[in-house]
């Protein structure tokens, strides 16, 4: 009958369709005569409002029979604190035949029926027009029926509209996340490409940095008189000094890598998490999209037409998928900046080593050009003393001998002054010219004689000393010798092993 019809609750029935819009439910709580019904509250004090006298139309038939301001819906009646329905129940369901929920028996009320009920039972009673009232209700109830339809397929209509809608939006985002995904994935490679050319370049480092110190320990081996800070040594230290700041921004830079990389790699997972949901999320809803009535997967799910828990707003979700995006940017372009500031470090720093290593071969070049020099200049120094000592030694030669040819000649002065001082008898030992003359020529045979051997003397004094320059100039030769071999020979050899600028880019 029109009165169990009349009695569903929509806010209270769980078989009533409670995934409607906002605008559907807002009209299933106005019933057919745009009365509004009454929301479920508590009771506050002074909500009891005075009574309000009933007005009728003119003409309006007895209050006994249905009246023009009765509601199709029956009394208004809304479930509150003090209200008829405040502990009203589900007591029967829709699959019993019956609709509605009606309010309960209690002990200050035996009512069950609304006062239009009343008057309608009163009607039907006096008038008991049943087959017309059926005839009415049938085409009613079909009308309602095609109407029911009709706003369900709009319904169903405007689901796949929005499902399309969301479908394209899904689309988009999951290209630009995928867009996303494929340059960090990309960034990532590349950087661990640097990552390994700077590990190689800190690895290349290795080989400067030994041959640097080989060639300072080498210098050490140097002879006394060449043991000097030269610039050569200087630049050799300077060069060891650069090659340790290199490795020191080397492994800053790489520590910065590895901290880049790490955070690439979260983010990647980041942004592949977004696009896994962004894939699932498409393809049920692409699922749904070609869910028909005639689709042999629909079933019947209880309890579903609700928020989920952990459901979030569109304007959230839009901004996840923005924000997701920009981070995975910004992490992005945090790494190329970082990759500039590495190929900058490796670039930079082999150019410097490549500086300093032409510096130190130039002081090389110098040293090796001013030891050759003196190398020569010693070596002519001792070809000239060699020759001396040769000159030397023959003129000590020629004066042994000219001592002796003397010593004849003083022995034959001496001897004739012997037998004419000695063998003359009584006047006839006079001092005649003769014995003058054998004076004289004594006298200036041993002066001669005694300023020879002073010559000679002095002779072997000045071979002495020039047999000690040529020792001297012989140690100086072997050390600018040593000095050559250690700077020309092993350091310029060792130094041609130097690694070049494309060496250290390459890794």
């Amino acid at each position: 009958m029109s009165f169990n019809q009349n009695m569903t609750c929509p806010d209270i029935c769980p078989t009533s369709r409670t995934d409607r819009p906002p605008e559907s439910k807002s009209e299933d709580n106005n019933n057919q005569d745009g009365v509004p019904t009454s929301a479920c509250s508590p009771y506050k004090p002074g909500c009891i409002q005075p009574p309000e006298p009933k007005v009728y139309p003119p003409n309006a038939p007895p209050r006994y029979l249905p009246q023009p301001t009765d509601t199709t819906s029956g009394d208004f009646l809304g479930m509150g604190a003090i209200d008829p329905w405040a502990a009203g129940h589900l007591d029967w369901t829709p699959q019993s035949g019956i609709t509605g929920v009606r309010p309960v028996v209690d002990k200050y009320s035996m009512t069950r029926y609304s006062t239009r009920d009343w008057r309608l039972n009163n009607e039907s009673v006096l008038k008991g027009r049943s087959v017309n009232k059926a005839k009415l209700f049938e085409t009613n109830t079909k009308k309602q029926l095609t109407e029911t339809f009709e706003k369900m397929d709009k319904k169903i209509n405007d689901s796949n509209n929005e499902l399309d809608k969301r479908i394209k939006e899904c689309e988009d985002w999951k290209a630009k996340v995928e867009k996303t995904l494929e340059a960090i994935t990309d960034e990532i490679n590349i950087l661990d490409e640097n990552r390994a050319r700077l590990k190689g370049a800190c690895r290349i480092l290795m080989l400067p940095e030994a041959i640097s110190r080989e060639c300072l320990e080498l210098r050490t081996q140097r002879y006394e008189p060449d043991l000097v800070r030269d610039d050569a040594e200087q630049e050799l230290m300077r060069e060891v000094a650069i090659v340790g700041e290199i490795r020191r921004v080397f492994m800053n830079t790489l520590a910065k890598v590895e901290e880049q990389m790490a955070m690439n790699r979260a983010a990647k997972a980041t942004i592949e998490t977004d696009w896994n949901d962004k894939v699932v999320c498409l393809k049920l809803d692409k699922e749904n999209f070609n869910w028909t009535l005639d689709s042999n997967l629909i079933l019947y799910h209880p309890a579903v037409v609700r928020w989920p828990e952990n459901a979030c707003t569109l304007e959230y979700w839009k901004h996840y998928c923005a924000e997701s995006i920009r981070n995975c940017e910004e992490v992005r372009k945090k790494s190329e900046d970082l990759r500039g500031d590495l190929m900058t470090a490796i670039i930079k720093g082999s150019q410097d080593m490549k500086i300093q290593a032409d510096r130190t071969n130039a002081a090389f070049g110098e040293t090796i050009a001013a030891t050759e020099g003196m190398c020569e200049h010693l070596e002519e120094n001792l070809k000239n003393n060699l020759q001396t000592i040769a000159d030397l030694e023959t003129l000590i030669a020629n004066l042994v001998a000219t001592l002796s040819n003397m010593n004849d000649r003083n022995k034959l002065a001496t001897s004739r002054l012997q037998a004419r001082n000695y063998e003359r008898a009584n006047v006839e030992n006079c001092r005649d010219n003769a014995q003058y003359a054998l004076m004289a020529e004594a006298k200036y045979v041993k002066e001669a004689s005694q300023e020879f051997s002073n010559k000679l003397r002095e002779a072997e004094t000045v071979r002495a000393d020039l047999m000690i320059y040529r020792g001297i100039l012989e140690k100086e030769i072997a050390c600018k010798r040593k000095s050559l071999y250690i700077d020309k020979d092993r350091c310029s050899r060792i130094r041609a092993h130097m690694p070049t600028p494309e060496e250290f880019a390459a890794g």
